[in-house]
Parts: C-alpha cells; structure tokens; sequence
C-alpha cells in the first residue's frame, strides 16, 4: 500500500469520527454555545483533511472549485478556538463579541483570494493543468504567513487560558472543572499539532532534508487530535454534554495562595468581610442556590449582588474552605433533609443526592463521608435507631 492510500484512509477515517463527533455536539442541550462552536470546529477540520488527503492533480482536476480552498479556511481555526475558550472559562463574559476580530485574517484572505474563487470550472482546470506549478503555488507566500499565523494565534489562546487558569478552579462547579482541565489539555495538543504541520510544511517549502519527507503525514497530529477527542467523547463524556455524571476527583490548583497573602491588596475589612458572608449565607438559604448542580461562583456573586473577586475573598477569609467546600456542606444538610422527608421516601440514595446538587454517586459518596465520617448509608441506619 502506497503512502497516500495510507494517507487517505486515516484522514478519511478521521473526518468521519469527526463528523459523528460534531454531530453529538449539536444534539446536546448541555453548554450549547461552546460546543456548537467546537461542532463547527470540527466539521471544518474534517472538511480540511479530506482536502489534504485527496491533494492530488486529479482529485481537483475533478473538483476544481475545491482548489485552493485549503489556503484559506485554517484561518478559521484560531478565531473558532479562541471564541470556544471564551465560552468554556467565560472568562470575558460580556466581551465575547470582541473576539470576532481574530476572524479579520480570513476575510482579508477571502478578499485575496476571490479573484480566483470566482473562475470558472475550466478555467481553474486550465491553471491545474501545470500541476507543478500549482504545486509551487501551495507553498508561496499565503500558506507561508498562514502558516506562521497559526503558531503566532495558537500560542497566544494557549497564553490567554494559563492568564486565567488558577482564578477558573475557584469559579467553576465540579463539572466545568473537569472541562477546564480538559481544555488545557486540549490546547497543548492543538499547539503540538499546529507545529508539527508547520514544521514540516516549512521542511518541504525549503527542501530539507528528510524533514520533508514528514510533509506528506503533515496533518497526522489533527488525526490525533480525533482520535483523543473521539476517545474523551467516550470515556468521559460529562466533558461534551453528552451524559450528566462526573467524576468526583476534581484537580487544585497548585502553589495557592493563602488567603492573607492573596487579598493583601483587598480594601475589604473584617467587618465587611463578616457581613458580606452573612449575606452570602442568607441568599444560600433563602433561594436555595446549592440545589443547582452546575452553580458557579460567578452565579452566587451575581445573586448576592457583590464582585466575583470579592465573594471569593469573602468565603475564603470567614470560612474554613472554598466555595466547593462551603456549596457541599449545603448540599450534605440538604441531602439529611430530604433523606427524613416521606415524599423523597421513593427516591434511592442517588436520587435524594441529585435533588440536593450532587452530581454523581461517587461525588456524593467522597463528599458525604469527607464531612459526616460516615457514608450515606450508615448515617440513615443511625438515623433509624435514634427514632
């Protein structure tokens, strides 16, 4: 077998993982912006590998009006991840909006190029006829700046989440952390898959040796990139909205700063301190806020009606823990109340946990045990003999 039928098989198998992978993404309810904007990612991506994979004279001596489109839609690329990273960290929620100037690139490639997008069919033919030079033409000066674009874009999404990224394990609830890790996770492999295909498109336009060999497997990192996504889509599937229940191993930040040290620069005095969490604590209890299994930190300030920031301080300083900390010592008191109650009687251990704002079983079961010294179970056997 010859490596390009090699070449078009993977990609071709790729593409379709892709696009089954994208297809989950629309049907599902849960964080349908971000992942809509992955779904489009993807479709896009694998659109892309069949255009690599089938990059031969009479693949588009067939098709011409699909040359030359692979110039031009990799600047989709950063603009789409950036705008996906935004809504998983909402990080910038109210200037999201702003990010659509990274699309600037492809319109300004779109405008270069319409001059020979709109050609006719045979006239187009009449350019790829000279395969050759269409080939030259691949790796002139567009692909080059794209090329270098991509690592510039890919860099600074990557920079712009490490920014962020110990402020978002104290905002998010336990399922958006898990999505968080993945993210980065994510990130670093694109940009390792960016520079591969960069590497080695370089590689070929100055006829390296050896390295330029690796041109034609140049897109063998998105390939990759599929099969790990396809891979977390299945293993964990919390991750794309795809199922409801996580695990309950949920990551720290390291190197965390002790409270005195972290809000140094804070205005806010202990009296205000204590008030502000009377506050906090009299909006849990009044709207019931920990029932919410995906409940942010960035929900209960709003709700409070005090800065995101401030209400991390807030708990931090007057309370033995973290926002996760305290949301769980609501939802174990719930749990207790709804376990005595007759009408929650129907319900399995799991489904009093759900209705309290556990995720899972086993998040329940690590969280019970951590604050009671006691699992579910044998907190009702006690419970039964003490009436």
């Amino acid at each position: 077998m010859h490596n390009f039928q090699l070449i078009q098989i993977l990609y071709s198998a790729a593409c379709i993982q892709g696009l089954f992978l994208a297809f989950l993404l629309l049907r599902t309810k849960i964080n349908q912006p971000g992942n809509r904007i992955l779904a489009i990612l993807l479709i896009i991506l694998s659109a892309h590998l069949i255009l690599v994979g089938f990059d031969n004279r009479d693949f588009f001596l067939a098709f011409p009006h699909l040359s030359r489109v692979s110039w031009i839609i990799g600047s989709l690329y950063w603009p789409l991840i950036f705008l996906f990273v935004q809504y998983i960290t909402q990080t910038q929620p109210n200037k999201i909006w702003k990010g659509f100037w990274l699309f600037v690139p492809f319109l300004i490639l779109l405008v270069i190029m319409l001059p020979y997008y709109t050609l006719s069919a045979e006239e187009k033919r009449a350019l790829l006829t000279n395969f050759e030079e269409a080939s030259r033409d691949d790796f002139g000066w567009i692909n080059q700046v794209v090329s270098l674009l991509h690592i510039l874009f890919q860099t600074f999404i990557l920079l712009y989440y490490l920014r962020f990224e110990k402020k978002l394990y104290e905002e998010f609830s336990e399922v958006e952390s898990l999505r968080i890790q993945w993210l980065k996770q994510f990130l670093v492999l694109t940009l390792a898959a960016t520079i591969l295909a960069v590497l080695s498109f370089f590689a070929r336009t100055w006829n390296v040796p050896v390295l330029s060999q690796l041109y034609s497997f140049h897109f063998i990192g998105i390939v990759l990139l599929f099969y790990w996504l396809s891979y977390k889509a299945l293993t964990q599937p919390v991750l794309f909205g795809i199922v409801k229940e996580v695990s309950p191993n949920r990551p720290a930040p390291t190197n965390t700063p002790e409270p005195e040290e972290k809000y140094k620069k804070s205005a806010l005095e202990t009296e205000q301190l204590t008030f502000m969490f009377e506050k906090v604590k009299q909006v849990l209890h009044d709207q019931q806020l920990y029932l919410k299994n995906d409940l942010t930190l960035t929900q209960l300030s709003v709700a409070v009606g005090i800065q995101r920031h401030q209400l991390s301080q807030v708990i931090n300083s007057c309370y033995t823990g973290n926002f996760f900390d305290l949301i769980n010592d609501y939802r174990v008191e719930a749990f207790k109340q709804f376990a005595s109650q007759p009408d929650k009687k129907h319900l399995s251990l799991l489904g009093i946990a759900q209705e309290a704002g556990f995720n899972s079983k086993a998040s329940f079961y690590s969280v019970f045990k951590k604050k009671t010294g006691m699992t579910p179970a044998e907190y009702l056997e006690n419970q039964s003999k003490a009436t």
